[in-house]
């Protein structure tokens, strides 16, 4: 008899779409930072277009910056498969939840991930707060590309700590279903 479905969690799934989200949340922020900076700096220049022109700009702007993310997503695509495996490691995709100690150890890392990231944000809170916000003073337009910034950086911090975590984690989760399999044995 095999267990249900239900009993497993996709390692490998877990960290692919974690990797993907905080990627795509990356390839936006940059898009807004560079696109904030260069509204700031020919802000007086744009606004002194006709309107057609302006719109015409704007349509420009646009194609640009869906080219840099397909660009950027088709990077990513080609490589995601390997750095899945790199983190999770080759044919480790599946693990049974209900094999004793694994879902201790994927809740413990989970945890980890989770107040690291919590940990992140709030370091970025504080360097928005004391640091940009004084450059950024009355300027929308530097502010969006502070929190712009902010979100690229808790992002990559994301991605860093699920590599880092997700490959330890693997090497753990291995080392108990190994213990269990000669629990088992004996």
């Amino acid at each position: 008899m095999t267990a249900p479905r239900e009993d497993y969690i996709n390692l490998g799934s877990i960290f692919r779409s974690s990797a993907t989200i905080t990627f795509v949340v990356q390839i936006v922020s940059v898009i807004v930072m560079i696109g904030s900076l260069s509204a700031y700096y020919i802000a007086d220049e744009f606004l002194g277009l006709n309107t057609e022109l302006r719109i015409l700009v704007l349509l420009i702007t646009c194609i640009l910056a869906l080219l840099i993310f397909l660009a950027a997503m088709s990077v990513f695509i080609r490589f995601s498969r390997r750095i899945g495996d790199a983190v999770v490691g080759v044919g480790m995709e599946e693990v049974r939840m209900d094999t004793p100690r694994v879902k201790l150890v994927v809740g413990t890392f989970a945890l980890l991930v989770v107040l690291m990231a919590i940990t992140g944000i709030y370091i970025w809170y504080l360097i928005d707060v004391y640091v940009l916000a004084s450059y950024a003073g009355t300027s929308l337009l530097l502010r969006l590309f502070g929190y712009a910034l902010g979100a690229f950086f808790i992002a990559l911090l994301i991605q860093v700590i699920i590599a880092g975590v997700g490959r330890s984690a693997t090497k753990v989760i291995m080392e108990v279903l190994d213990a269990d399999d000669s629990e088992f044995l004996e």
